[in-house]
């Protein structure tokens, strides 16, 4: 039996997926050789080769997001943008979320993120820390250099800086000074880093993409606005199929309507995750990929 090479994709909350598609995993008792990660797949991933059993990494990950500190980051602000509900209070809300974001990110101008690096640094202070290379599951995970440009694979070093970095989001989040880089969200140019694995007969290379699919239909061009971020969300379709060209299989996790910001959701988001990885497991039953 081939084991398998997971490369756990970024997407915020949508990321909280991975604990129920490493559930099923776990439960088939399917083997698993490496991991790589992507933001919060960097942050299940890495926890999961550190603790090796996904109920811990689970506990972990709610007590995570429902640290005080962590709830100061008002991502409730961000997901009520992507709610676009039609009665009074749900328009209302909409309204609030834009103006508050807006106030937000009026505050980059004249600093470098929303956040400061001491204020991130409390919340990260919870993740559990070790040296990646002493992990008992091999792991690695993917960052940017702002300065450079240049993609960063970290596999050795402090787990907690490496997970802090991964996790960057400009603007959000402050740059991460790791060794001679600025470090910030590896999802800057690869989201689902198959990339980090090199083919090997004894494995099968499988990445998971929580992001939000690239809608083909049924859309609404309105403004200015519209246009660039459909402009992003294209760049960032081609990028991610040129990254996991190496891949064995892609799943792509489906979190309908579920935005990238609501960790209210985490409990059902990590159903959905579950459901992607018991579809996993049928279409690998049924190829000879095994």
């Amino acid at each position: 039996m081939k084991k398998l090479a997971i490369a756990l994709g970024g997407g915020g909350a949508r990321g909280l997926a991975h604990i129920g598609f490493l559930r099923i995993l776990e439960k088939e008792n399917l083997p698993i050789s490496r991991i790589s990660g992507c933001s919060m797949g960097a942050m299940i991933g890495g926890a999961y080769c550190l603790f090796q059993n996904i109920k811990d990494v689970e506990e972990y990950s709610f007590r995570f997001i429902n640290n005080p500190l962590f709830k100061e980051f008002n991502f409730d602000d961000f997901a009520s943008i992507d709610k676009h509900g039609e009665d009074l209070k749900s328009k209302a809300t909409l309204v609030l979320g834009r103006i508050k974001v807006g106030i937000s990110f009026f505050k980059t101008l004249a600093h470098p993120s929303i956040y400061n690096l001491e204020v991130v640094e409390k919340i990260y202070a919870e993740y559990p820390e070790a040296q990646i290379e002493d992990l008992p599951l091999p792991f690695s995970v993917t960052a940017n250099d702002i300065i450079t440009g240049d993609e960063i694979m970290i596999k050795s070093g402090s787990l907690r800086k490496a997970i802090q970095a991964s996790s960057a989001i400009p603007g959000y989040f402050p740059a991460v000074p790791y060794d001679k880089y600025m470090l910030v969200d590896g999802g800057v140019t690869n989201l689902v880093p198959t990339n980090h694995f090199k083919k090997n007969d004894d494995e099968l290379i499988i990445g998971i993409d929580v992001s939000q699919p690239l809608k083909k239909k049924d859309l609404e061009i309105k403004s200015g606005i519209t246009i660039l971020q459909r402009a992003e969300a294209i760049r960032e379709d081609h990028l991610a199929q040129i990254k996991t060209h190496n891949a064995d299989k892609i799943v792509h996790c489906k979190l309908q309507g579920v935005s990238w910001a609501d960790f209210s959701e985490a409990k059902n988001i990590i159903k959905m995750g579950e459901t992607a990885g018991k579809q996993f497991v049928r279409e690998l039953e049924k190829s000879n990929l095994f």
